[in-house]
């Protein structure tokens, strides 16, 4: 599990709850221009539309939840309508992908400017 250092957080009933938060900026087609993220990276998934393979830095026992908010350009239509998590593997390959989806509901690339803003949690160790 994570060996890190980390700052104390609200109250929480689970054990060693861990959150996670970084900014992606999309480029062109949906590919990542940059981004600025702590204890975890992103890569556009080759092959896939609106899929995006998070990899953490280490490994944590449990996958709690990955929130996403999709910050448009000003004043052109958000192309995404809602994140999903797919393939998570926290305990093992230290990944999950997050799937972007439209308003007719089929995998959409963010439009070019758009910026994702990820909050994740992780749980670091088991109940007891």
């Amino acid at each position: 599990m994570a060996n890190r250092n980390f700052y104390p957080m609200g109250g929480s009933l689970s054990r060693e709850v861990k959150e996670l938060f970084g900014k992606v900026t999309i480029g062109a087609s949906g590919a990542i221009s940059s981004q600025d993220c702590l204890g975890f990276t992103v890569a556009k998934t080759s092959g896939e539309t609106g899929r995006y393979t998070v990899t953490l830095a280490d490994k944590y026992y449990a996958f709690r939840t990955c929130l996403v908010t999709v910050i448009g350009v000003t004043d052109a239509a958000l192309t995404v309508l809602y994140a999903g998590v797919r393939n998570e593997a926290v305990a093992t390959t230290k990944t999950f992908d997050v799937q972007f989806v439209g308003a007719i509901g089929t995998d959409t690339n963010p439009a070019s400017g758009n910026v994702l803003c990820f909050a994740i949690q992780l749980q670091n160790a088991a109940d007891v």
